[in-house]
């Protein structure tokens, strides 16, 4: 029963790992294109602020998309509970939060009006995902206190 779980673990971890970097991929292309074609008919000045604020959302979400790809190969390999996994959960709301508060800082400090309504909960997934390395950090120290009590 045991190796059956771990196969369906693996091949769950594979298909979670390539779903993210697909999403990834397809949100990043789904943005740019349009953007591009906008580019070649817009000469007004609010095409340069729309293009940077669909710059940082496709960067921020390809980095987490990558990221969540090697936690789940490190999940593949066994490894759930370690700090590798706990500094990528970091990255993670970081790179989120960051994001979200660079795009708030364009929308709000440009004199043009560019509406984005992303950056707030940008913000607050991004403080739950710190929240939930936090959580994983106290796990691991009670992990490796146990292991040293046994």
């Amino acid at each position: 029963m045991k190796i059956q779980s771990n196969k369906r673990l693996i091949q769950y971890c594979d298909f979670i790992s390539v779903l993210s970097l697909f999403a990834a991929i397809a949100y990043g292309l789904s943005q740019i294109l349009p953007l591009c074609y906008e580019m070649g008919k817009d000469d007004s000045d609010t095409f340069i602020w729309k293009a940077l604020v669909q710059t940082i959302e496709c960067y921020a979400i390809f980095f987490i998309g990558l990221l969540a790809y090697f936690m789940a190969s490190n999940v593949k390999k066994g490894k759930v509970f370690c700090r590798i996994n706990q500094r990528i959960l970091s990255a993670i709301g970081i790179s989120t939060m960051l994001s979200g508060v660079l795009i708030n800082v364009i929308v709000n400090l440009t004199p043009i009006d560019v509406f984005h309504q992303n950056s707030i909960l940008l913000i607050v997934i991004g403080a739950v995902f710190v929240l939930v390395s936090f959580v994983f950090e106290v796990g691991i120290r009670m992990q490796e206190e146990q292991d040293l009590t046994i």
